[in-house]
């Protein structure tokens, strides 16, 4: 063979043991009776640092190979997916099997009937496709990177979805919304998804969830209780805030603004709200600049020790029924005067008021 010519031949590669770690392998050449030879492996990127790309074939794929002129070595030029002369119209071989194209972007040829897709795909399924898919009725714009597991990262500018989605291929998702055209996503929005549970943690900063100027910030909890833990039933459905070594504080510093802890159900039965502190010096204070109104069926009062009540006006108490005032020890009164029965008394007028939040006992819906 006239080694003064350039020599371009199909080949199959064969074994990809290379001791030298430079991409060679063996190839069987088919213009030289199928002799194996060494192919020295040729990227279509390299950098004289570390930058470049490689991505050595398969054993048993069909590559083409090429001798320059005046050369004795063989290099790697490409893989080749021409169609065996039998195949027939698609994708599939006369024997059923899919063309080997087909395996790596079985979509690629989707849209019009024409490639509108660049792959890159690993014997085991990991891959990246950048897709510029379309026709009237079809977009498919996105770039995708793909685990062997089904793990991707998808980048969409698809006017449906227009959104960056991070999916773990079993229920955890990560989107990323810009302005999709389907009304049923909305648009330039955040949304975490997980079967399992998610935590978040700050190592040694600070945690802010800032609403700057848009709607509500709402925190709602839609369990029914049955993922609860097996033998413990109660722990599921509650919402939790816990501070291990500081405070909890609750502020508003809206000029008319409130504060609503609420039972809204009132169809519910022994509902609770309770304010305790489990320490034996603990303290609750309730204070304010203008007034303190509790009104409810029944009020009890009960301390362990000492009650005591002052006003700095009058102190009045009424009952529509009986009034029974019980001591242990003696009872002392001391006045300027003491009347009794001497019509002198004026009735209690409590002036409770009613103050609603904007839910109208409706809880938060808009979820």
């Amino acid at each position: 063979m006239d080694r003064n010519e350039q020599i371009i031949s199909l080949a199959e590669v064969g074994d990809r043991t290379d001791a030298t770690l430079n991409g060679s392998f063996k190839a069987k050449v088919y213009v030289l009776d199928q002799a194996e030879v060494d192919v020295n492996y040729v990227s279509p990127y390299a950098s004289n640092s570390n930058g470049g790309m490689v991505a050595i074939p398969e054993e048993g794929v069909e590559i083409l190979v090429c001798s320059p002129q005046g050369s004795t070595s063989w290099y790697y030029m490409g893989a080749t997916f021409a169609p065996e002369p039998e195949q027939v119209e698609g994708s599939r071989l006369p024997d059923g099997s899919v063309h080997p194209l087909a395996r790596i972007d079985p979509e690629n040829y989707k849209a019009r009937g024409v490639p509108m897709r660049i792959s890159l795909k690993s014997v085991n399924g990991a891959g990246l496709t950048l897709s510029e898919e379309y026709n009237p009725d079809y977009i498919n714009k996105k770039t995708e990177l793909k685990s062997t597991v089904n793990k991707t990262i998808s980048l969409i500018d698809s006017p449906g979805i227009d959104a960056i989605i991070l999916d773990s291929g079993n229920g955890a998702k990560i989107t990323l919304t810009d302005d999709p055209k389907n009304q049923s996503v909305p648009s330039r929005a955040l949304q975490i998804e997980t079967v399992g549970p998610q935590k978040y943690l700050n190592i040694e900063s600070q945690t802010d969830i800032v609403v700057k100027d848009g709607r509500e910030l709402q925190l709602i909890n839609l369990s029914t209780g049955a993922k609860a833990p097996e033998g413990k039933p109660n722990l599921a459905g509650n919402v939790n805030i816990q501070s291990e070594k500081k405070d909890v504080n609750l502020f508003t510093k809206a000029d008319e603004g409130r504060i609503f802890i609420e039972c809204i159900n009132e169809s519910g039965s022994n509902q609770v709200i309770e304010i305790q502190t489990n320490g034996s010096d603990g303290a609750i204070r309730i204070k304010t600049k203008g007034k303190v109104d509790i009104e409810a069926t029944d009020i009890g009062i009960n301390a362990t020790g000492n009650i005591n009540m002052k006003a700095a006006g009058d102190l009045k108490m009424e009952s529509g029924g009986v009034t029974s005032i019980k001591a242990g020890g003696n009872i002392n009164a001391d006045g300027s005067q003491i009347q009794l029965n001497g019509g002198m008394s004026t009735a209690a007028e409590p002036d409770i008021g009613n103050a609603e939040s904007y839910y109208e006992n409706e809880g938060v819906t808009t979820y």
